[in-house]
């Protein structure tokens, strides 16, 4: 049997305490670390093939809502058609504006849905001139407020009268 413990008669506090650039370090080492525990398991499903598939059906089940009805059957000028450039451009532009924002509200992962956002509102401005354009609006006023309720306009008729024909 070894000899009792002596209890303390004072006790001593030891205090560390960090600089403004040490705080600063500490935190981008907090970030990173978080970052990391997000990105690890997306990385790790999408570089396996069965992962990759996995995501890209989501992503199609997802998109066919958006599709025309037989995106199937259509022809590649048809298809063309669907997939302007212009579309692509405006959601481009939108992605980058929307995931700089994102990143400056939210600094580390806003960047993606902001992203995202800015993509989607992107494409449905272009969508909103292409119908303005439709209507009669000239192209540089068709991205304007006015162009972009005519488009909307346009676009709800549709929508009201391929209802009422059904």
């Amino acid at each position: 049997m070894g000899m009792p413990k002596v209890k303390p008669d004072n006790v001593i506090r030891h205090e560390i305490v960090l600089g403004r650039a040490e705080r600063e370090l500490f935190d981008t080492v907090t970030t990173a670390y978080t970052v990391n525990r997000v990105v690890s398991p997306i990385t790790g499903l999408l570089s396996s093939p069965a992962g990759l598939l996995l995501v890209a059906g989501l992503g199609l089940a997802y998109l066919e809502q958006f599709l025309p009805e037989d995106w199937q059957h259509r022809d590649d000028a048809s298809m063309r058609d669907w997939f302007e450039t212009e579309n692509i451009l405006a959601g481009s532009v939108g992605f980058g504006i929307g995931a700089l924002i994102g990143g400056l509200l939210f600094p580390g992962i806003g960047a993606v849905p902001g992203g995202f956002g800015g993509a989607i509102f992107g494409t449905v401005v272009q969508e909103g001139a292409e119908e303005a354009q439709a209507a009669g609006v000239p192209k540089l006023l068709s991205y304007s407020a006015f162009g972009q309720l005519v488009g909307a306009a346009r676009l709800l008729k549709g929508t009201i009268d391929e209802l009422q024909n059904q």
